[in-house]
């Protein structure tokens, strides 16, 4: 028993011992690793400070510098951190290329707090000239270009690898975010304007960046990344005129899935009405807009960088709102509209547009307009209104293919109307030829009243519209029409302003002479008639838009319908 005891014990110690030379030893290389990382990172930082200055310089032919306060690495947690960085441009170096035509249209800087850069393989870098990071953070970035349309370059374009090439084989990246990002985007025309754009609050994320020799060629890569996705809470810019808001709202861009998608678009009147007219002073409509939840599918992110051209496939508009005043008492603008029809103005944007198919849906409009007669405000009103635009365009290559941009619409009229129409606008042509097909069927014509007693001072007491079909081909100087309108039992009031009331009030004698002469109540009529065909041509007054052209046409054709042969109204 004693000598078990005594084997046990001597054992024992053995084992005490050898577990002391082990942890002597693990302490040892411990120590080792600990102080060669610690001098490592010492001496890679110092490396890197001059290093990465250094090819900011290469890089970019001396175009750039590249400043920051303190450089840190720890090898041992994989952490990279760089302090007060920022990058600007040698304005003599860029003037001097100006001078060479050398010089790039486009110029970046940007400036951050921090660059923490997180699982950075420093082994891999500083042995193999492999840059690899898991992921990459820049700490309140500002970033400001600077777009010159004047600068002429004509030294060859160089890739992202080849300036990088030079030094490192490759660059690989995670995840690079840049959170709350004030964004300035100067363009600086070719007669010298400037048009500035400033963002805030943008929100940044690249995944998967890799730059190499086979990257860009990569189908699955947009700009060497998998995907990049852009975030915006909210953009607000003041209109030329100053009259106008333009605001946009949680806006995001997945390059991946190429969609674009707006919280909301807005267009909002700086002014109340009252404040509007005596702004404008002149005769102008008044626009209060407001689209929610708008996506863009398949846009094309190379067209539109590298050839400023927006493309996409789709666009759809889940609702909105849309109202427009106009004020007839203010004296007419004198303004000449010819050129302003919808598919003139597309044609006319800055930026080339191509749109597949463009859906909106229940979208309300209404026109509002004060008649200087009445003082009276009458409106236009159309519900549920969708709408479906096929071939949005004022790119030439595509007019050449399909020149005709058609928009098919329903909605609801007023109350009850069913209304339906077709509008082809043919793109390039001149003069701004277009077609209208439409039908409004099964109103209360009492329902025009909102918009016939303040505008024209007649009130519909009765009528029964069954159908109104019209087909319309024009231009920007004229208008012909066929109108079919189908109805019964109409009958109407004559109204006049009471000087000294201001209220309208009933012409009792011209009232009864209008229903019983000036009017036909039904088309067909009672005698057994045939359904009778307005066929009407109306030049447009140059002044007024193209919707004035198009109610006013149709207008011709239903007034030619409902009164007497031979009557004047």
């Amino acid at each position: 028993m004693d000598f078990v005891l005594l084997t046990v014990m001597k054992n024992s110690s053995r084992l005490q011992k050898y577990l002391k030379i082990i942890f002597i030893i693990i302490g040892a290389l411990v120590l080792v690793v600990v102080g060669t990382g610690l001098y490592l990172s010492q001496h890679w930082s110092n490396k890197l400070r001059s290093q990465l200055k250094d090819y900011t310089t290469e890089m970019s032919d001396s175009l750039y510098v590249l400043n920051y306060k303190k450089v840190k690495l720890n090898i041992l947690s994989g952490s990279l951190t760089i302090d007060s960085v920022s990058l600007i441009t040698d304005t003599a170096v860029y003037h001097h290329l100006q001078a060479q035509q050398k010089a790039p249209s486009m110029l970046y800087s940007f400036s951050a707090d921090r660059v923490s850069v997180s699982f950075f393989k420093a082994w891999r870098y500083f042995i193999k000239k492999e840059l690899s990071a898991g992921s990459l953070v820049l700490e309140k970035p500002s970033i400001v270009l600077e777009q010159n349309a004047r600068n002429v370059d004509t030294s060859r374009h160089r890739s992202a690898y080849e300036n990088i090439s030079g030094r490192i084989r490759s660059l690989s990246i995670g995840s690079l975010r840049l959170d709350s990002t004030n964004l300035k985007y100067t363009y600086i025309k070719k007669d010298s304007g400037l048009i500035i754009t400033q963002l805030h609050r943008l929100s940044i994320h690249v995944n998967d960046l890799l730059i190499d020799s086979v990257a860009m060629e990569d189908p699955s890569r947009f700009l060497y990344a998998r995907n990049y996705e852009l975030h915006l809470r909210a953009y607000r810019h003041r209109t030329k005129d100053s009259l106008y808001w333009m605001i946009v709202r949680d806006v995001s861009y997945n390059a991946a899935e190429r969609t674009l998608r707006l919280g909301q678009f807005r267009v909002e009147p700086r002014y109340e009405k009252a404040a509007f007219d005596r702004k404008i002073k002149y005769q102008r409509d008044r626009y209060d807009v407001r689209l929610n939840n708008i996506l863009v599918q398949e846009l094309q992110p190379y067209a539109l960088l590298q050839q400023q051209q927006l493309w996409a496939r789709h666009v759809e508009i889940e609702n909105g709102n849309i109202e427009i005043y106009h004020n007839r008492s203010l004296p007419p603008s004198g303004e000449i509209k010819t050129g302003q029809f919808p598919h003139q103005l597309l044609q006319k944007l800055a930026i080339p547009v191509y749109v597949d198919t463009l859906i909106g849906k229940k979208v309300e409009l209404s026109y509002a307009e004060v008649n200087p007669k009445s003082l009276q405000t009458g409106t236009l009103l159309f519900k549920q209104v969708h709408g479906i635009f096929r071939n949005v365009t004022n790119i030439d290559s595509m007019i050449a293919k399909n020149k005709h941009l058609v928009a098919d619409m329903d909605a609801v009229f007023m109350q009850s109307g069913m209304l339906r129409a077709r509008f082809d606008f043919l793109l390039g042509e001149p003069h701004g030829a277009f077609a209208i097909t439409g039908q409004l069927k099964n109103m209360d014509g009492r329902q025009l009243t909102p918009v016939t007693r303040p505008l024209a001072l007649v009130e519909v007491k009765s009528a029964q519209i069954h159908d109104l079909t019209f087909s319309m081909q024009g231009n920007e100087k004229s208008a012909t029409a066929d109108v079919k309108l189908i109805y019964d039992h109409l009958k109407i009031s004559i109204l006049k302003k009471d000087d000294d009331t201001q209220q309208l009030k009933r012409k009792g004698l011209l009232s009864l002479f209008a229903n019983a002469i000036a009017i036909n109540d039904s088309n067909p009529s009672d005698n057994g008639a045939a359904v009778k065909v307005a066929h009407v041509k109306y030049t447009r007054d140059p002044q007024k838009s193209f919707f004035n052209l198009v109610w006013k046409t149709l207008f011709a054709g239903v007034k030619e319908t409902a009164i007497a042969a031979n009557i004047k109204l």
